[in-house]
């Protein structure tokens, strides 16, 4: 399993940052940008000291924060700038919303794009490494695993483009799995973020904070 994931990130072109990214679509018109396609992103949270020109928000103590994009060929995004924002507004749209109920719905039929079970059958971890490159922003979604994985499950974001879900009890052959994907993809990932672990209540924060 860890090796599949590995080898995909191997296979990955190292996109522009951020930055970058957002000054090259800095040239799209706000009536052009579909917002049926705009989604939050996380990022890491020093990218919310920078000077980023574009609507950006700690997700509650996490660090991690949340901007807002689309994602184009490649996987590379365009952020939402707020010249963009103040469009939508001026016009009576809840643009936060609606990407977040984009979110909701690209999410439905697929939380997840991988699993490991137990030896019962029953997953304990969920990766969610998807083709849309926006895996991580599924955290934001409250309750996703709670049927699958119980109500305190664990989570991690070991790169931009990977999430870890898993069950907090685990066995011992359990927890070498899920620290083997951490590690691994935060290790051999083309933009790492973070190793560390946290309760996946914390970032449902994001959701209470906006104008949902």
């Amino acid at each position: 399993m860890l090796s599949r994931f590995l080898d995909k990130f191997r296979r990955k072109a190292k996109r522009q940052t951020a930055l970058e990214v957002l000054e090259a679509g800095r040239g799209v018109a706000p009536a052009d940008r579909d917002l049926s396609h705009v989604v939050p992103i996380i990022l890491p949270l020093e990218l919310l000291t920078s000077s980023w020109p574009g609507p950006i928000v700690q997700i509650g103590d996490l660090p991690f924060c949340a901007a807002w994009a689309t994602c184009g060929e490649m996987n590379t995004f365009f952020y939402v700038t707020e010249h963009e924002a103040q469009f939508w507004e001026d016009a009576g749209i809840d643009w936060r919303a609606t990407a977040f109920a984009n979110l909701a719905r690209i999410s439905e039929n697929r939380p997840a794009s991988g699993e490991k079970l137990d030896e019962d059958g029953v997953p304990f971890l969920k990766v969610m490494l998807h083709e849309d490159a926006v895996g991580p922003s599924r955290l934001l979604l409250p309750h996703l695993f709670d049927e699958i994985l119980g109500a305190d499950y664990e989570v991690a974001i070991p790169e931009q483009t990977c999430a870890i879900a898993y069950r907090k009890n685990l066995s011992p052959d359990q927890e070498a799995d899920v620290s083997g994907v951490i590690n691994g993809c935060h290790e051999h990932g083309t933009e790492p973020m973070s190793a560390e672990r946290f309760n996946a209540h914390r970032f449902w924060e994001f959701a209470k904070e906006q104008s949902f």
